[in-house]
Order: structure tokens, then C-alpha cells, then sequence
């Protein structure tokens, strides 16, 4: 059965309102309760009172000593309760519990009725009692009365206990009404608060929060790039590690802390004042250079802070150079330059022993040899760009002292589509490079590498063979992957670049090697994904 997962907003109104609700029962229930108590003791304090009153009038008294002949008590009873409201039984009653004073006039003479007087009788003492007289259920409150330090009788004042069920019923509505006025409004408050929340959070939920979090992270954990925040005031609020190692911070624990006490030329506050971004600016920051974008954080069109992200400028530059085929480009001149160089210093020689005969041979022999790979190379490779990388690897492997081989059968047309001769340059100029590598970490005496460029109306391959120490079986599935190399210092990109490079044009690469015999690498690309 599928959980039913309720919505953030959802969550914090009925949460709310559970509290809310919690908190007006428990609260009307106890003010209630008070409420209750409270409308019973008023009650008994007030007959109590009026009791008192009427028992310490000196007329009452003087009268019920003489037995009230002319019946005073009961005038000054009648008239007592009509200026009251809060007492509606009063009498007055000797100490054979004869009344004298009664709301009806009919009772006078007669017994007092209910059974609770005895104890004001007998003891004269002033107490409150519940019982039912002749006009029914009352609130008694009774209280002796004096006549020269002597007690002749006692007052009862009472109210109905209907009246005061009345009033407690009274107080409890009011008491619910207020309740669920509470209600009400917690209900409202509990949508606006879960509405206002929602809003903040972008109208994210508890999960999505999460997931992003885990994400974020794991993104500034996977991006090579440094990243730097700072909140609106130029505290760090954000750095990954990319950024600590690349710009050598030794305190790692940086969060908080002004951008400028620990980049004294960070231009994030700058950003942070003019609100502008910047895109590929050249810094320098703790001895090392960088290439930086910098753009200011905005919420409503507030800005709220401001993010640089950066990476080291010689690092970028070297691996522009490979991924583009600079470098193999240069690295193809250098050699050509400096076999061209050697060739003239041997020219120069002969003719300084004046030995013009061998000076002659040897441009001549030097010459056809040029010819004849310039021939070979400008007839079968029509793309100029990547001629001159071969030709340029021609004079890297003589120096080496490899011979190299272009393949007759080698056959280029001029590059269209989306295959460009800077990826040709970096295959070819790669795969050349490797071979000739692991040439010379061999002890073979002969070094041979030769290329052959095949192209068909479906496919262009290029196949690079040497002769040199081979690659095992187990290192056969690592040699593409990036980090890896046998060479001391390398940083094991270029056949990773291949890889990349082949694969995004729909081709593929392989490798045949047989330990200290020969490896082969083979790359095929189909003709139909270049336009």
C-alpha cells in the first residue's frame, strides 16, 4: 500500500492547528473550571455579605427583640430585596426559627423550612449551605444576630441555584465562543504562517530540500572549479574544497569570516557594490593566477550576496592546448624547427672545412628525402592543418631517432561537417605521441611507427602501429581512462581526450598489443555523423 505523503504547507497548518486546539481545550477547560468556582464563591460572598448587613442593623434587631409587633422586619425585607438583584431569598427568623422577614408574607409566623439553620442556632456561627425551602433549591448563606451580646435569632440570605446555573452557563458560552474565535483565527494564522513558509522555500518540500542538499554537495564535491559565496556582508558563506586547494588556504574552517581577511584581493565586494557581473577576468589571489567569473546573488531584486567561480589560469591553458591540438601543433614545429636548425648547422660545417662536394650531396639527399615525404603527405592529406602535424611528427620521430612511416594507401579529402582538423590533430597528434613514448622505453634497436589514414564514402580510420614495449593484457582496459600513464609526470589526458573526442562523433577506438612485440591502435569514425 503507497504511503500517502502529505505536502510541507499541508503539514505546518494541521500541526498548528493541533497545538492551537491543544492549547484552547486545555486553556477553556481550566478557565472554565475557574470560571465555574469563581461564579459559586462571588455568589456566597455576596448572600454572606447582605446576610451580615441585615443582621447588623439596629432596627432589625430591636425589632425581632420585641417579637416585631408592628412588623418592621418584614418592610425593611421587602424593601432590601428590591434594591438588590443578586439576593433573592431573605429571612429573618428567631431562635425558635420563627420567621419574622420572608419574600412572601403568607410564610411569616411560620417555621423555618430546609434543616441547615441548626447550626447558626446552636452555635451562632456565619456559614453557607445548599438546601431546598419553600421557594425551592437555594444558596443559603446564614449569619446570627445580636442584641446586647446576646443572639435572638438569625439571617438567611439565598439564591436560587437555577440563577446560578444560569450565570455558569452564561460564562461557558461566552468561554466556548471565545474558544472558537480562537479556533478560527488559529486556522487562518496556521494557513498564512504554512503559506508564508511555503513561499520562503520556494514551494519546496522537506524531500526536495533534502535531495538538493545532497546534491549540492555532491556537486561542489565533483566540480573542479573553485566556488566562493559571501552573504551582503562579505562573509563567507560558501567555499568548496576545489577552491582551498587552489588557492593553498591553510585554515579550512573559513565560513563566517570576511572574504577580505582571508583574499585580501578578492573583487567580490565589488560585485557586492555594483550589482554587475563580471565574466573571464585574469586575477591573482595568494600567489596564484586564476580566470574568474563573479555575478551577484539577487532575491526580488535584492542583492543578498555574491559567487565567484574560478580555475587556474596555467592549468586551463594547458589543457586548452591538448584538447584543441595546440600543443601538438608547437610540438610538431619545435622538431621541424630544430631538425631544420641541425640540418643548417651541418650545411654550415661542411662548408666551413670548405668541403663543398659532401655540403652539395648532402642538401641534395636532405632534399629528396623532404621531397619525398612533402610529396607523399601534401598529395594524400588534402587538410593543410592536419599535414603540417604530420610532417611536423616526421622531424619529432627523426629526432628521436624513430623511423616514421606514412602508409601509401593513406588518404585524407578537406574536412567538412562537424569533424574540424583541430580533432583530427588531437587524435592523430595523441596517438603518434603515445607510440613514440613507448618507443623509447623500449631497447629494440629498429623503432618503427607508421600511420595510415583510410577514409571510404562511410568511414574515415586511422590505424597507428609501433613497434615498441607493448601493453599487458591487464592495462589494456585502463590505457583510455584519464589519470592513468606510464610516464613519470604526466597527468594521463591525451588518449582520455581521444576517447572523448571519438566517441562524441559516434565512433569507436580499440587496441591490439602483444607484450614487447607491438601495439595498434585502431579509430573508426563514421562519415554519416559529419554533416
Amino acid at each position: 500500500m503507497k504511503k500517502i505523503q502529505l505536502k510541507l504547507r499541508t503539514k505546518i497548518t494541521l500541526l498548528i492547528i493541533i497545538v492551537v486546539l491543544v492549547s484552547l481545550f486545555f486553556g477553556a477547560f481550566f478557565i472554565s473550571q475557574w470560571t465555574i468556582r469563581n461564579v459559586q464563591k462571588e455568589e456566597e460572598t455576596n448572600i454572606m455579605d447582605k446576610a451580615k448587613i441585615i443582621a447588623s442593623m439596629p432596627s432589625i434587631k430591636k425589632a425581632l427583640n420585641e417579637k416585631d409587633p408592628n412588623k418592621d422586619i418584614q418592610k425593611i425585607v421587602e424593601d432590601f430585596l428590591k434594591l438588590t438583584e443578586t439576593v433573592e431569598v431573605i429571612v429573618v427568623a428567631d431562635m425558635e426559627s420563627i420567621r419574622y422577614g420572608h419574600p412572601k408574607r403568607d410564610r411569616l409566623g411560620k417555621k423555618f423550612v430546609g434543616g441547615d439553620e441548626k447550626e447558626v442556632i446552636n452555635k451562632g456561627k456565619s456559614y453557607v449551605s445548599e438546601a431546598t425551602g419553600t421557594l425551592g433549591r437555594e444558596i443559603r448563606a446564614f449569619t446570627p444576630i445580636y442584641y446586647n451580646n446576646e443572639q435572638i435569632g438569625f439571617v438567611m440570605a439565598g439564591t436560587f441555584t437555577q440563577t446560578i446555573n444560569d450565570t455558569k452557563k452564561e460564562s461557558l458560552i461566552i468561554i466556548s465562543k471565545g474558544t472558537l474565535i480562537g479556533l478560527i483565527i488559529g486556522i487562518i494564522g496556521a494557513f498564512l504562517l504554512a503559506t508564508n513558509i511555503k513561499h520562503t522555500l520556494l514551494g519546496l518540500e522537506p524531500e526536495e530540500i533534502s535531495k538538493l542538499y545532497v546534491e549540492k554537495n555532491g556537486m561542489l564535491y565533483a566540480i573542479h572549479e573553485g566556488i566562493i559565496a559571501i552573504n551582503e556582508n562579505e562573509e563567507i558563506t560558501l567555499v568548496n574544497d576545489s577552491a582551498i586547494e587552489m588557492l593553498h588556504i591553510k585554515e579550512k574552517d573559513v565560513l563566517g569570516r570576511k572574504v577580505r581577511d582571508v583574499f585580501p584581493t578578492s573583487k567580490l565586494p565589488n560585485v557586492l557594490e555594483s550589482g554587475k557581473a563580471e565574466f573571464d577576468r585574469e586575477q591573482l589571489i595568494n600567489d596564484t593566477i586564476i580566470m574568474t567569473n563573479r555575478v551577484p546573488v539577487k532575491s526580488k531584486q535584492e542583492i543578498i550576496g555574491a559567487i565567484a567561480t574560478f580555475r587556474d589560469k596555467t592549468k586551463i591553458t594547458k589543457l586548452a592546448e591538448e584538447v584543441t591540438g595546440v600543443k601538438q601543433i608547437v610540438e610538431a614545429l619545435r622538431s621541424n624547427t630544430h631538425e631544420f636548425m641541425n640540418k643548417l648547422h651541418v650545411i654550415l660545417g661542411l662548408l666551413h672545412i670548405e668541403d663543398y662536394e659532401h655540403a652539395k650531396k648532402f642538401i641534395i639527399s636532405e632534399t629528396k628525402k623532404q621531397q619525398q615525404i612533402l610529396s607523399l603527405v601534401m598529395n594524400n592529406i588534402e587538410d593543410s592543418a592536419v599535414a603540417g602535424l604530420i610532417i611536423g611528427k616526421f622531424s619529432r620521430a627523426k629526432e628521436l631517432d624513430i623511423n616514421m612511416k606514412i602508409s601509401k594507401e593513406s588518404k585524407l579529402s578537406k574536412l567538412t561537417g562537424q569533424i574540424k582538423s583541430n580533432t583530427l590533430i588531437t587524435v592523430i597528434g595523441n596517438l603518434l605521441e603515445n607510440s613514440m613514448e613507448a618507443l623509447l622505453k623500449s631497447d629494440k634497436e629498429d623503432k618503427n611507427v607508421e600511420l595510415l589514414i583510410k577514409e571510404t564514402p562511410e568511414i574515415l580510420k586511422i590505424i597507428v602501429t609501433d613497434n615498441g614495449c607493448g601493453i599487458d593484457k591487464g592495462s589494456i582496459p585502463l590505457v583510455f581512462k584519464r589519470g592513468y600513464s606510464t610516464k613519470e609526470g604526466s597527468r594521463g589526458i591525451g588518449l582520455d581526450n581521444v576517447k572523448n573526442v571519438v566517441e562524441n562523433l559516434g565512433g569507436n577506438i580499440k587496441v591490439e598489443s602483444i607484450k614487447n612485440v607491438s601495439t595498434k591502435f585502431i579509430v573508426t569514425i563514421p562519415k554519416r555523423e559529419w554533416s
